[in-house]
């Protein structure tokens, strides 16, 4: 496989719409590509929807799961209406040395895979395609604001609570609808970064504080920062959006308790922009598999 994917077979297993859009632009470069669990695959030359898990591994050289990855108890996110499960057992029927392509995969899992002499791409985290990535999960975040307060975005007072690839396009676009926004981060040249795109800073350990001053709470940190007693110190009216990776940042019970609505927003990009991040991943995932597929572990 070194040479690129024109003689390997590819299985896309499970999805939405970008993954359909994925199986096609891979089609255009593999020798074939079978789909399943993944519904709205149109007919091509050489993409052929199929039944099983086992069918569509068969012969198989890489597998590709969706961006959302493979959960703590193996699942496969499906648009087609059929539970999709891996165990350890998984990576034993497939080559050594082939390629499993996944948004994540959790650490047991990944020493299955190790140990049978399959490689891991984790691409969701990728800066090729969390970079882009980031934009519509911004404009997601702020149409979701829109549509869970009775004021507008301008003249509101939001919290951005880290400052990585996400929070970065989110203060971007916050400032410019006229919101006044503070970046709450304990790096000190991320908070530099914040004031020079417009927004106050503030360290995290003021938080607290500043979380009593607040309408709208974006946290993009996957770790626990909106603790119950940070949430003791929140107004009730609070909005809290939380955009980082499971298990989140916030503690749901607590902010419920108080009376905050509070709610998790994963995969905004294939929600509110399912075409936009289908190009995003049909554009970059098949040269990072062609990588993983060159490296020589």
């Amino acid at each position: 496989m070194a040479g690129g994917l024109a003689g390997t077979g590819i299985a896309v297993v499970g999805g939405d719409g970008r993954q359909v859009m994925v199986a096609q632009a891979l089609a255009k470069k593999a020798a074939w590509v079978k789909t399943c669990g993944l519904a709205g695959v149109p007919p091509g030359a050489s993409l052929f929807p199929v039944a099983s898990l086992a069918e569509a591994i068969d012969g198989a050289g890489v597998v590709v799961f969706p961006i959302s990855g493979v959960n703590a108890g193996g699942i496969v996110g499906s648009n087609a209406g059929v539970e999709i499960k891996i165990g350890p057992e998984f990576f034993a029927q497939l080559p050594v040395s082939s390629v499993v392509a996944t948004g994540s995969l959790p650490r047991p899992l990944q020493e299955a895979a190790a140990a049978h002499g399959i490689k891991v791409l984790e691409y969701a985290e990728r800066d090729e395609i969390a970079i882009p990535n980031a934009i519509p999960t911004a404009e997601g975040a702020i149409q979701l604001a829109m549509e869970h307060t009775p004021f507008t975005i301008d003249g509101s007072t939001c919290l951005v609570l880290g400052y990585g690839r996400v929070a970065r396009a989110l203060t971007k676009r916050l400032v410019a609808l006229g919101a006044r926004v503070t970046v709450v981060a304990r790096n000190p040249r991320q908070l530099e970064e914040a004031a020079a795109a417009g927004a106050s800073r503030r360290a995290l350990f003021l938080l607290g504080e500043e979380i009593r001053k607040a309408e709208i709470v974006f946290n993009t940190i996957p770790a626990p920062v909106l603790t119950a007693g940070i949430l003791e110190e929140a107004p009730s009216r609070l909005l809290i959006i939380d955009l980082a990776s499971a298990p989140w940042g916030t503690d749901f019970d607590a902010a419920a308790r108080k009376g905050i609505k509070a709610f998790p927003a994963p995969g905004l990009p294939g929600k509110v922009a399912p075409e936009t991040a289908g190009k995003i991943l049909a554009t970059h995932l098949p040269g990072l598999i062609e990588e993983a597929c060159a490296r020589p572990d």
